[in-house]
């Protein structure tokens, strides 16, 4: 008998946990979040290999989907959740913050 694990028995070691980084903004847009700025987070997500997701109302949706941050029918002065894990999580949150409140796009 052979007290050696064979392969079918070693675990591999689980990954670290990321943090989980949030961020409150306000939109700024007077037409609040329209289909323009939705393409446009979703474009800056793009560039970085991160999970976002916004949530306010009790609704949470994944920022990189156009459908969904539609969906939240975010009006101007509506406070939104941030959330974002993942190697650029920072970056990406920065990101996604700086669409919403920049009024040139």
């Amino acid at each position: 008998m052979s007290l050696s694990p064979d392969a079918s028995t070693i675990c591999a070691p689980e990954p670290p946990l990321q943090a989980l980084l949030t961020r409150a903004v306000v939109v700024a847009d007077p037409d609040g979040l329209h289909l323009r700025r939705c393409l446009a987070i979703v474009n800056a997500l793009r560039r970085h290999q991160a999970r976002v997701t916004i949530r306010t109302n009790g609704q949470v949706e994944d920022a990189a989907s156009i459908m969904g941050l539609m969906s939240l029918a975010a009006s101007q002065g509506t406070e939104l959740i941030l959330s974002a894990t993942g190697p650029t999580a920072k970056e990406a949150l920065e990101a996604v913050a700086t669409v919403l409140t920049d009024n040139a796009v």
